[in-house]
């Protein structure tokens, strides 16, 4: 047989080689979609919470798995990974929203000890046609704002917790509807916590876009003896389309004694308009 011939062989081996292995790891990845959801419901969200940890440990369905349950957002927020959208091109329109009725927390689980750690908060908009692959997901139902609320203070905003846990709850904090959200987030901008977690609070303030929230911003600058997040809360107030938020921003450019506020100011003042 000649050397070509031989080298065309072998590289047809090695691509089938390669295909049945990928094949092979296609078919052995589970994928499940929301029809596969398992639910737990019933009791308080602790409770679900606990039962989910339980049976996911009893069924060996793996090391990790999702728990996860519905919200009410509120109106006009973006809180999926892909936000709200725009399109227009000669008259093709499309707009797309995040669905207040579909909002989800979903957190990621360590199952392998004898309480849940948990790993990641996430939020989807269930709308979305999300796989999720070789973890289940049990579907704890739906949790009223309260309660929700509730249940991330108590178990991700502790001075204990990892900061990125802790600024992915105040994240989810600031999306539920109502005024509870604004009252935990002031709570946490304004305590003496770590400062990014405190940065993350003003940011969800900002995300809130309400009169109330621009107050609360306002009262956080005027107390707040910190520069960075003071700075933080500048760029809040640059995204409020209250006329109390543009006077404020006027005034810290003028009067402010730190200059580099005063220029942080300026700089957001020009990029709201």
């Amino acid at each position: 047989m000649k050397k070509s011939a031989i080298r065309i062989l072998t590289v047809a081996i090695c691509m089938v080689a390669v295909w049945v292995s990928t094949a092979a790891q296609d078919q052995a990845v589970r994928r499940y979609t929301k029809a596969d959801f398992v639910k737990v419901e019933g009791g308080s969200l602790g409770d679900r919470v606990d039962r989910a940890f339980r049976q996911s440990k009893s069924s060996g369905q793996g090391e990790t798995v999702w728990l996860a349950w519905h919200f009410r957002a509120r109106d006009g927020v973006s809180y999926s990974p892909f936000g709200s959208m725009n399109y227009f091109d000669n008259g093709i329109r499309l707009e797309k929203r995040d669905s207040p009725n579909a909002a989800a927390i979903f957190l990621l689980v360590d199952a392998t000890g004898s309480a849940p750690k948990f790993q990641r908060l996430t939020l989807l908009n269930l709308d979305d046609p999300y796989v999720f692959e070789d973890r289940p997901v049990y579907w704890l139902g739906d949790i009223e704002t309260a309660q929700s609320i509730d249940y991330l203070e108590k178990t991700f905003l502790s001075a204990t917790m990892e900061r990125e846990l802790s600024r992915g709850a105040l994240r989810a904090v600031s999306v539920h509807e109502g005024d509870q959200s604004i009252a935990l987030l002031r709570k946490f901008a304004g305590g003496d916590g770590d400062t990014e977690v405190r940065k993350a609070a003003v940011t969800g303030l900002a995300r809130v876009r309400t009169p109330a929230a621009t107050d609360v911003l306002i009262d956080l600058y005027n107390s707040a003896g910190n520069d960075d997040l003071k700075r933080e809360i500048i760029n809040g107030l640059s995204r409020s389309s209250e006329p109390k938020a543009a006077d404020k921003l006027k005034a810290i450019a003028k009067g402010d004694p730190d200059p580099k506020l005063r220029q942080r100011a300026i700089q957001r003042m020009v990029s709201r308009w």
